[in-house]
């Protein structure tokens, strides 16, 4: 079965001289979705733990003691092997 981006000469010889172009074209397109995945990801996982401290442990009330649950957590989380750094959502609290 033929492929459109699979040149054949007159021949009936495979052209391999767009395989380095198309290769490029598919290594970006995975790149690009690999990156919208794992930003969704990350984007998931922190409303997940934000969810966590809001609902469970501050009941559903804001209050400036959730901003030093992050910083504790994050504090907690960065010593522990480096895991998860919260610093720029803090800002953005």
């Amino acid at each position: 079965m033929a492929r459109a981006d699979i040149r054949v000469g007159r021949d009936g010889v495979i052209d391999e001289t767009a395989l380095p172009e198309r290769a490029v074209t598919i290594i970006e397109i995975r790149k690009a979705r690999a990156g919208t995945y794992a930003n969704r990801e990350i984007t998931l996982m922190y409303w997940e733990i934000g969810h966590y401290i809001n609902s469970v442990l501050l009941g559903g009330e804001r209050a400036e003691y959730g901003k030093r649950i992050l910083a504790t957590l994050s504090g907690q989380l960065e010593g522990d092997k480096g895991t998860v750094n919260f610093t720029p959502f803090l800002e953005k609290v």
